[in-house]
């Protein structure tokens, strides 16, 4: 992984050897329509390598409000090495309804090997050598894994106030989830016919009989917020804050569960130097206020706006990265994410506006609510194998990346993240879209 990262650095410096200074993007304005399309060939340390199609067009109108658009439709289909399956179609537009924001998203996701190590962070351990082909203690791949098939549909609307840089908001998310054991007939490669941790959840019944299969579930969703950047997809000033309070009633879920969480998130950006040098941090903290959650749905974290195919977490490359997908995951929760962020080059080409630059972070992340698991069922040969006994503390890693960016707006990124805790992992690689926040 260290060498695809290295590679990837050593060609975007030689197109910053060639770079000429772009004219004043001040006065750059991009009119009519626009699209970047791509091979989907990417990596991420969860998943694999990736391949297939993806394509964001934009529609600018008159370019009066560039860099922002006024219609942006991505499409993407997908496919991971290892079997995991994408397909994907997110709408966003600022003109479908007068004086709205309107966001549609409709994602059919096939993972075939969903990460899975337990819930409340560091109570339950972690160990990368049961995983790992190599080592002496190794048990099989897929341990820390099972079947996840989510079919998901999301709208939402936000409006903002007149004279005001705050909106309100409100929508609506469907999940169906498929969930079981790994079907190891369909995977690339063989691995050992053996217990996997979420078949021991299930056989001691800390997942629940019931959700041990997933379910269909919708919750509904308002909030408030405000939101002063300068530019979306590589804001240099501002903040973006956004409080959601989501509710699930019992008569829309399978399993008759309700429950309401509530969510904040805090995201500000300093302009360091001449839009080129920014430093930016994004909090968020997530509570569940009543009911109880099913245990499949509780990785996801509410929002408005979905800068990926998941919003989920801690964990990988949309949250902590370098530290495994869905580590840390309870009732409640919260997170914290400081990057120093600098645009090395900038170039006109072909009509477009391009842009090279790197980034330096940290992650970090803990349960502040605990998800209610009786371990009294668990036999105590097995309680070491699987549990710490230690208290929940923070979760942490750090990284650097980098990105390509588009006439501001599409973004091609690579970061590689080092868990500090070998109870989380090791390090990640991680090549997809956009900045993490």
């Amino acid at each position: 992984m260290t060498k695809i990262f290295s590679c990837f650095f050593v060609a975007l410096c030689s197109i910053a050897s060639y770079a000429i200074e772009p004219n004043d993007t001040t006065t750059f304005r991009k009119t009519g329509f626009s699209f970047g399309a791509l091979p989907s060939v990417a990596y991420d340390h969860d998943l694999g390598f990736q391949y297939g199609l993806l394509s964001n067009l934009y529609w600018y109108g008159d370019g009066s409000n560039y860099p922002r658009y006024n219609h942006s439709l991505y499409l993407e289909c997908s496919r991971y090495l290892a079997g995991t399956m994408l397909l994907r179609g997110y709408f966003d537009s600022r003109k479908l309804i007068p004086d709205c924001r309107t966001t549609i998203d409709l994602t059919w996701f096939n993972d075939l090997t969903c990460d899975f190590s337990g819930f409340n962070g560091y109570e339950t351990r972690f160990k990368n050598e049961i995983i790992d082909k190599d080592d002496d203690q190794y048990v099989t791949s897929i341990f820390y894994k099972h079947k996840r098939r989510m079919t998901r549909a999301m709208l939402n609307i936000r409006r903002d106030i007149e004279g005001t840089k705050m909106f309100w908001q409100a929508g609506a998310n469907v999940f169906n989830m498929d969930i079981g054991s790994v079907e190891r007939h369909k995977l690339r490669h063989e691995v050992p016919d053996v217990e996997t941790l979420y078949d021991k959840y299930v056989r001691w019944g800390l997942i629940k009989e019931k959700e041990a299969n997933g379910g269909l579930d919708t919750y509904i969703r308002a909030g408030w917020g405000i939101d002063t950047r300068d530019n979306e997809a590589f804001a240099t000033k501002g903040v973006w804050t956004e409080v959601l309070l989501a509710a699930a009633p019992e008569f829309l879920s399978k399993d008759k569960n309700g429950y309401g969480k509530l969510t904040i998130y805090h995201r500000q950006y300093f302009n360091l130097y001449n839009k080129r040098l920014v430093a930016a941090y994004r909090l968020g903290w997530q509570q569940k206020i009543w009911g109880t959650t099913p245990f499949y749905l509780l990785p996801h974290w509410n929002t408005g706006i979905l800068g990926s195919a998941t919003s989920q977490g801690l964990g990988g490359g949309k949250t902590l990265r370098g530290i495994v997908r869905n580590r840390i995951v309870g009732d409640g929760s919260i997170m914290g994410n400081f990057e120093l962020r600098y645009i090395f080059c900038n170039l006109y080409l072909f009509g477009q506006n391009f842009s090279v630059g790197t980034n330096l972070f940290a992650d970090m992340g803990m349960v502040t609510q605990r998800y209610k698991v009786d371990l009294s069922k668990v036999p105590q040969e097995e309680f070491d194998f699987c549990f710490t006994g230690e208290e929940e503390k923070m979760h942490t890693s750090a990284g650097i990346g980098l990105k390509i960016a588009m006439n501001h707006n599409f973004v091609i990124s690579a970061d590689w993240g080092k868990a500090l805790d070998s109870n989380d992992g090791t390090s990640g690689l991680y090549v997809m879209m956009n900045y993490l926040f």
